[in-house]
């Protein structure tokens, strides 16, 4: 009689504080929102950006180290869902840049390409 409670007990305490992804990702900012994000590089307002590609791919858990460094702190760190958005850009007439982003929510819940820009 005690062992089936106690084999439930412990079944029920291993799954407490297992890190489980977000039940669903939230929808990806849109491509607008991506580029005024990237357009806030520019401090000066003296740049002039043209767009070639901005692809969002589908949402998917970190896949390298880099991706789930950015996510948000705590227990669940590596298992927030991003973006990888493939862009394609020139500056001023400067010759092609070529990224692809991790796009991923901040601890305050805000869009962010980590290093790069916070969708607000």
């Amino acid at each position: 009689m005690m062992r089936p409670m106690l084999v439930g007990a412990v079944a029920a305490l291993s799954l407490c504080g297992r890190p489980r992804a977000q039940e669903a990702p939230a929808p990806a900012p849109s491509a607008a929102q991506i580029k005024a994000c990237v357009g806030q590089m520019d401090l000066g307002n003296s740049w002039s950006f043209n767009w070639k590609l901005l692809e969002i791919g589908t949402p998917r858990l970190a896949r390298n180290s880099y991706e789930a460094l950015y996510a948000p702190p705590g227990a669940h760190r590596d298992h927030a869902y991003g973006y990888p958005v493939h862009v394609i850009f020139s500056v001023n007439g400067r010759p092609d840049i070529e990224a692809v982003y991790w796009v991923i929510r901040d601890a305050g819940g805000h869009w962010q390409i980590p290093a790069v820009c916070t969708i607000r």
